[in-house]
């Protein structure tokens, strides 16, 4: 027989289960993350992730819904406006938050004032890769800035778009060279990286994750990453540390966030569900073998985090003098 307290106790586990508490008219309506890039990158694979094991969490279905565009700015634009129901969700490179406000003048959101933070999720390097359009001799970063002042003609580099954290990547990789690379924007770092293979683009800067499959390609060499440290992945691949770069040490980081408005309940339930998502062995290892690193963390430190980074990047947009249109 079941007794008063154990209940009770059942009746409180399942409580905790919904972000939206005693309100039934949201049962098993889907919760939405919505995503600024397009399939197949890094972003909608951590969206993917986390809407499966979300979904078990929260009991409701999770689906991911990829706005590409803008750079991230329609996906940012389209949470914004949402109704703070906890239905739908932000999931972002941290680069469409905190660099964004220092090179677009006229930029349609504030990241600290119009989104409210849940989860940081997880972060992982970028690195930079060629294609056939790069001869295949050319097998260093030394090498291959050599190539881009010899060849302007095809000094060219690909990145998920203007203003992210690849394109100024790239920017300070043409600096050191003295290289005119000239950056061409995608609606998503994996779209760039398939022209590269296909000899479309002869460079792109990505989050690693998106290289990683293409280890064994002979369409794609991965040069340099950002990461302190080689990565278990491509252990052949120097960081550019290692080659005398190492302002060019980063990474990006992947969090949740939910429209201005959400009810505080509704955003401490669903950080606890999100972190716990991304908690269990058989995640973890999906991530680490795409080179993503868990981070979680309190709320209160993710929006500490998304405050210090965008402080952060203002200087390195300011040097560069770079400023986006629209």
């Amino acid at each position: 027989m079941t007794s008063r307290r154990h209940f009770l106790a059942a009746s409180a586990a399942a409580l905790s289960v919904s972000p939206w508490m005693l309100n039934t008219s949201h049962a098993k309506q889907a919760v939405r993350l919505v995503v600024g890039f397009a399939a197949g990158g890094s972003a909608d694979y951590v969206a993917r992730q986390l809407a499966q094991y979300l979904a078990d969490e929260i009991d409701q279905p999770v689906l991911v819904d990829n706005r590409p565009g803008a750079g991230g700015r329609i996906a940012v634009d389209a949470v914004k406006n949402a109704k703070p129901d906890g239905l739908t969700l932000l999931l972002t490179p941290g680069s469409i938050l905190t660099i964004y406000p220092h090179v677009y003048d006229k930029l349609s959101y504030n990241p600290l004032t119009d989104l409210a933070p849940i989860a940081s999720l997880c972060a992982l390097p970028y690195s930079v890769n060629v294609g056939s359009l790069v001869p295949d001799s050319v097998r260093s970063l030394k090498e291959f800035g050599a190539w881009l002042v010899a060849n302007p003609q095809q000094a060219s580099y690909g990145s998920p778009g203007a203003g992210t954290t690849p394109h100024f990547l790239g920017a300070m990789f043409a600096s050191r060279v003295g290289a005119n690379y000239v950056h061409a924007p995608y609606k998503g770092g994996a779209l760039a990286l398939q022209d590269v293979m296909g000899g479309q683009l002869s460079s792109s800067f990505n989050v690693v994750s998106e290289a990683i499959p293409y280890a064994d390609s002979p369409k794609v060499r991965t040069l340099a990453v950002s990461s302190a440290k080689r990565i278990a992945q491509l252990p052949n691949v120097p960081t550019f540390a290692e080659l005398g770069m190492g302002d060019m040490t980063s990474q990006e980081w992947f969090g949740l966030l939910a429209p201005r408005g959400t009810k505080p309940e509704v955003l401490a339930r669903l950080h606890t569900a999100a972190t716990h998502s991304f908690s269990g062995a058989k995640v973890q290892k999906a991530l680490a073998e795409m080179a993503f690193g868990v981070t979680p963390s309190s709320r209160d430190a993710f929006a500490q985090m998304l405050k210090a980074d965008i402080g952060k990047w203002g200087p390195v947009v300011k040097s560069t003098g770079f400023k986006a249109e629209g």
